[in-house]
Order: C-alpha cells, then sequence, then structure tokens
C-alpha cells in the first residue's frame, strides 16, 4: 500500500555526454553536454533530489550507464528524452519517458515516426510519459488549434517549469494546462551542464521508486524552481565549450577514442573559434529570448480565443495555483526556493 507521508522531489529533465552530438560546429564535434552521469547523480542528490533520472536524446545509454556501475541503486529512475517528428505540424516534440526497460526503448525508438503508434504503446506500457516544453515545437497560428487538440488528446502531463524557458512561457504553460480536467504538471531544469541541475523538479507522493512513478502516472504532482532567462541558454553553451577542453585536456571521458592529434588539432580549432563562439551564442541566446518575448504575444491571443483566458489572467492564475498546491512554490528567476517540509 502506498504511504503518502512522503514527497519524493526529482529533476525530471536533464543532460549527459549520451545526449551525442550538437547540431553547431560539426567539424570539432563537440557534444550536447558534457555531464557525466555519475556527475549528475551526485550532483542532484547534493541538491536535494530523492530521486535521479537522466533523460537523455533518445538515449538510455547514460541510465545504463549509471545501473551499470550502481545494479542497486534504488532511487534511479530510467528516463530518455524521445524526439518525435510531426509532419503534418512541419515540426518535431520531445517525450519524456519514464521507467522504461531496455526492450520498451528499442520498441519506442522504432515507434517514434509513428505518433499515434507511440502513444498507443506508451499507454500499453503504461509508462509515464511527459511532453516537454510545450512551445518549442509550437507550430503557426494557423495550425495551433489542430496542434493543441492533437497534444492535449494524447498527454496527461505536461512539463509546466522548463529551466530553459522564459517565465512567460513556463506561467502560461501551467496556466493553460492547469484549467484542463485530468491533466497535471511536471518540472524539470533541462540543464546540459551540472549549473543548473535540479533548478527545476517534481514532487509526488510516495516512499520509494515505484510509489512515484505510480503517483506521477496518475498525475499526483507539484512543480516548482527557477524560470530561464537567455543567460540561462548562453552560460549552458559556454559550459560546453569549457567542457569540451576539459575532457581533451584532463578528464579523457567522451572523447576518450580521440587520438592525440585529433585532440591537439580540434582543441586548436575550437580555442580559434573562441571569438566567434562567445559572440555569437550570446547573440543567439539574446535573439532567442526576445523571441519569444515577441511569440508570447501570439501564445495569449491564441490561448485568450480558445481556451477563454481573459487579458491579464494568466498573471493573476499563479497565486490561485499556488493555494491549490499545483505550484507550491515561486517560479523564480533569482534563484531556487524549496517548498515546505522539504
Amino acid at each position: 500500500m502506498q504511504s503518502t507521508s512522503r514527497m519524493l522531489k526529482i529533476d525530471l529533465h536533464c543532460h549527459t555526454h549520451f545526449s551525442g552530438k550538437t547540431n553547431h560546429m560539426k567539424a570539432f564535434e563537440p557534444m550536447d553536454s558534457y555531464n557525466t552521469p555519475e556527475r549528475v547523480y551526485r550532483t542532484a542528490k547534493e541538491r536535494g533530489m530523492d530521486l535521479v533520472t537522466i533523460s537523455d536524446h533518445d538515449s538510455i545509454d547514460g541510465c545504463l550507464d549509471f545501473l551499470n556501475a550502481h545494479p542497486d541503486a534504488a532511487d534511479f529512475v530510467t528516463g530518455e528524452e524521445v524526439t518525435v517528428p510531426l509532419p503534418e505540424f512541419g515540426n518535431a516534440i520531445h517525450i519524456g519517458v519514464y521507467g522504461l526497460n531496455e526492450s520498451q526503448h528499442r520498441e519506442i525508438q522504432s515507434l517514434k515516426r509513428d505518433f499515434d503508434e507511440l502513444i498507443a504503446y506508451l499507454r500499453a506500457c503504461q509508462l509515464p510519459y511527459v511532453l516537454n516544453h510545450l512551445f518549442h515545437g509550437f507550430p503557426s497560428f494557423r495550425d495551433a488549434g489542430r496542434f493543441m487538440d492533437k497534444m492535449t488528446e494524447a498527454f496527461d502531463l505536461f512539463e509546466g517549469i522548463n529551466g530553459s524557458q522564459g517565465h512567460r512561457q513556463n506561467l502560461l504553460a501551467s496556466v493553460v494546462i492547469s484549467r484542463l480536467s485530468g491533466k497535471a504538471l511536471v518540472g524539470g531544469s533541462d540543464a546540459h551542464t551540472l549549473t543548473r541541475l535540479g533548478s527545476c523538479y517534481t514532487i509526488c507522493p510516495g516512499s520509494n521508486r515505484d510509489d512515484f512513478l505510480q503517483a506521477l502516472r496518475r498525475g499526483q504532482t507539484q512543480v516548482g524552481g527557477v524560470n530561464g532567462r537567455f543567460t540561462v541558454i548562453w552560460l549552458d553553451a559556454m559550459g560546453v565549450y569549457c567542457g569540451y577542453f576539459r575532457d581533451i585536456a584532463v578528464r579523457g571521458e567522451v572523447h576518450r577514442d580521440w587520438s592525440a592529434w585529433k585532440k591537439i588539432r580540434n582543441g586548436a580549432g575550437w580555442w580559434l573559434c573562441l571569438p566567434i563562439f562567445f559572440t555569437g551564442s550570446l547573440a543567439g541566446a539574446l535573439a532567442l529570448y526576445n523571441w519569444g518575448k515577441v511569440k508570447h504575444r501570439f501564445y495569449l491571443s491564441f490561448f485568450e480565443k480558445r481556451y477563454g483566458l481573459k487579458k491579464g489572467l494568466v498573471e493573476e492564475m499563479l497565486d490561485g495555483l499556488q493555494r491549490l498546491g499545483r505550484l507550491p512554490v515561486e517560479m523564480t528567476e533569482s534563484g531556487p526556493s524549496s517548498p515546505p517540509g522539504q
């Protein structure tokens, strides 16, 4: 019988180097993250997480790497972030899946190009699955209604606070989803470096991992944490830049199969690109953040019409969500805050 005397806290969205290579500066083969599973686990526990997961892009190799070293880790949850293309909307979405095994991972990867088949499989397996960062692949105004109909039909769990997203997007997603019957919110940092790991989180009742997964599947969740700013994206990018040098010069954990010559050649090229990378990543982060402000007006207009939200209601709803226990802490931009009793 599940005990509700304890609340379990977890950052449901974080990455390691098993997420693979980035889509920029490809000549130098940088990774999307230089976190290791071991460091993610240790850091998450130091920052107050009761459970730990890794949600690498289309991979559970980081989870398996950790479990091979710690087979008895009862506080570790296997996870992954599945990239699912939606040709009808000209975009792709990211789905967080938790509590899966190797066989289920392989089947998920084989089904991910067929959204309906994938959702049917996840439901049949009774795996908790989440639509991550709602606005990441949000379509044009013309397709927004069909997109939301499809997402709300397919998902019961939505990421309400993502540490790489601004407060406007996080709050709007939380308000909209909280107004829909049978839907629940989760939180995750989306950390690609250790700096923000644990800054956003999900809380569920239970006394162990299985209790947590059952509560998550039932939508018995609370969320909290720190909203993102443009500096979050930029610092993550610079963290990956520094992680590249740290790995090839000192740690040798990720690019350990590179020859000495390749490390010298790529390292020199990576160093020479520092001015371009520094200014380009800063400009890109600013552009993304400001473009998000522009798009937020469209999102507000759409959701006001679609769900009857009155102007200004989004801001007013924050206190209401906290009173209902859906957001137990303030969603801040300045730093993490802890829920009562944690």
